[in-house]
């Protein structure tokens, strides 16, 4: 037969308005600050949802707790790290994570109905108990590119980090893989980059006045068959940079199907953001990321190796 359960009434007095529910849970009703957010979770407190450990009280709030005598009480594990990034280093002025291909950076107006990293990141900062999550997204990687991301988690770490970004004095690495052979082993590319308000593609334009600065620095890194391994970084960061000026030079990214074809290959545009080294915000120290080329990538490159054409639009 089951037990019955205790029935704990909590009114919350005047002086313990502002609290969180467990603390008054642990203060007034005599459980561990873990039993009382296992009761949370298991339902066991009418008035709050499960998870919900950072719920604020207000004087005078009534809480009815029905408590199995023979049961224990813990919180559920904290949810796994949403699907499609991984966090590499984390702490209270910013945020490095690793995001895979397929996934927003950040929401765009014409994609509003699909989710984005930062709105991921977010959620858990929320679903762990903080109740306003604050994260700036100091640049962004395409769609369908994968690796590096960094994030201000304060409006100090920001404008410090940003004003790194506009002086360009924060490293930018890339691995890529071009189709053909791209000449000389080393270079730089240069242009004005403009978007088409119809069709959202970036070209270069000559025209005077149009277009943002665009600068990407490449080396070769392995020459295969049909195709080249740079390692590229960018001077400035436009949306599509690397894959315009590639496709521009005659040797679009493997895989990119807007400037140049689909592949069997590999599923996405071959292109990962490895490094990024930049001065701390706070402790103004010189700090360095590391991203490891994904699997998807490591395969295409060794089949490429073997004499596969990697094709050329």
């Amino acid at each position: 037969m089951p037990s019955a359960l205790n029935t704990l009434i909590i009114v919350v007095p005047l002086e313990d308005a502002g609290r969180t529910l467990p603390a008054v849970l642990h203060d007034r009703g005599g459980f561990t600050h873990r039993a009382a957010r296992g009761l949370i979770d298991a339902g066991a407190v009418r008035g709050v949802r499960p998870g919900q450990y950072a719920q604020r009280v207000a004087a005078g709030e009534r809480y009815e707790v029905r408590v199995d005598p023979d049961r224990r009480y813990r919180p559920k594990p904290p949810p796994r790290p949403g699907a499609g990034y991984k966090v590499i280093h984390e702490e209270r002025d910013l945020l490095v994570v690793e995001k895979q291909p397929r996934l927003l950076s950040v929401p765009t107006p014409l994609r509003k109905e699909e989710d984005s990293l930062v709105e991921r990141l977010l959620e858990s900062e929320r679903a762990r108990g903080v109740r306003r999550p604050a994260l700036y997204a100091l640049h962004r990687l395409d769609w369908d590119t994968s690796g590096l991301l960094l994030f201000a988690r304060s409006r100090r770490a920001y404008e410090a980090l940003e004003a790194q970004f506009q002086t360009r004095t924060i490293e930018r690495l890339y691995t890529a893989v071009a189709a053909g052979r791209v000449e000389p082993d080393e270079g730089r590319f240069e242009s004005r980059l403009l978007e088409d308000p119809r069709t959202l593609k970036v070209r270069s334009t000559r025209r005077p006045g149009e277009g943002k600065e665009a600068i990407t620095e490449y080396q070769v890194t392995e020459r295969l068959p049909s195709a080249t391994v740079l390692s590229v970084r960018l001077r400035t960061g436009r949306r599509n940079q690397i894959r315009v000026h590639l496709a521009e030079a005659g040797h679009p990214l493997v895989g990119d199907r807007s400037y140049g074809k689909a592949t069997p290959l590999i599923g996405r545009t071959a292109l990962h953001a490895r490094t990024l080294r930049f001065i701390h915000p706070v402790t103004r120290k010189q700090v360095a990321f590391q991203s490891p080329l994904p699997r998807d990538m490591r395969r295409l490159i060794k089949t490429l190796r073997g004499g596969v054409a990697a094709g050329k639009s």
